[in-house]
Order: C-alpha cells, then sequence, then structure tokens
C-alpha cells in the first residue's frame, strides 16, 4: 500500500494544474488497482479545508466527491467508519470537515465530550463550548 499526500488527491479532485494531474491521475489508479492508496484523517482533513478555501466547493460538492473517494476500490481510510460517520454529520452540519474528525475521534477515546471555543461545532451533541 502507498499513502498519498494531500496535494496528490487535490489534482486527481480538482485537475487545476495539466502535468500534476496527469503523474498524480497515473499513480492514483495504478496504486489503487495494485497494492493499493491508503489516506490518512489528516489528509481527509486537509483535503476538506483545501477544497473549501482555495478552491470555493460548497460543503455538498465536496461531501459528495469525498465520498466518492473513500468508497473507492484500491483505497484504504484510516478509521473509515469515522470517516463516513464524519462526512455525513459535515453534510448536515455547520462545522468543517476537519471539526467532525476531530469529534469522531474524541467521541471514541473520551468520556468527557469535546471542549471547544467554535460556536459552530458547539451546537453538535457532545460538544461544549467554552
Amino acid at each position: 500500500m502507498v499513502a498519498f499526500d494531500t496535494n496528490v488527491i487535490v489534482r486527481v479532485l480538482v485537475g487545476d494544474d495539466p502535468a500534476q494531474t496527469r503523474k498524480a491521475e497515473r499513480a492514483f489508479v495504478t496504486h489503487a488497482n495494485g497494492e493499493g492508496v491508503f489516506l490518512s484523517l489528516v489528509v481527509l482533513a486537509e483535503l476538506g479545508w483545501v477544497l473549501s478555501a482555495a478552491y470555493a466547493w460548497d460543503r455538498a460538492t465536496i461531501c459528495a466527491r469525498l465520498t466518492r473517494l473513500v468508497r473507492t476500490r484500491g483505497v484504504a481510510i484510516e478509521e473509515l467508519e469515522l470517516v463516513e460517520h464524519a462526512l455525513a454529520e459535515y453534510a448536515a452540519g455547520k462545522a468543517d470537515l476537519a471539526d467532525y474528525l476531530v469529534l469522531g475521534k474524541a467521541r471514541v477515546v473520551a468520556r468527557g465530550g469535546l471542549l471547544t471555543f467554535d460556536k459552530k461545532l458547539s451546537r453538535e451533541q457532545d460538544v461544549t463550548l467554552l
């Protein structure tokens, strides 16, 4: 299995740099059909931010494209169930994808919930606004 960095997956999803996009797509297809592509939680959090902030993609588009990505054959996702749940919360919520990934992880390991200064995230279950 080969881990892919955020910038490579951005090229696959956005295709804004022709030379890098060709290399990224070729590597993605080769590894997805071979030993597999690994995407970490950090890469997914960065993808959510980059697609929103740098490319002005709307929430529905980001959610749809990332959901399709994590369900792609040959792609292994760190903590897939947590990611799928975070994407569902992101689709329906107001906070950023990274926030829902943080919250999902907190729900697994922290009995006391999540403390935050983020007002959008604080509206979610198991989150307390400081």
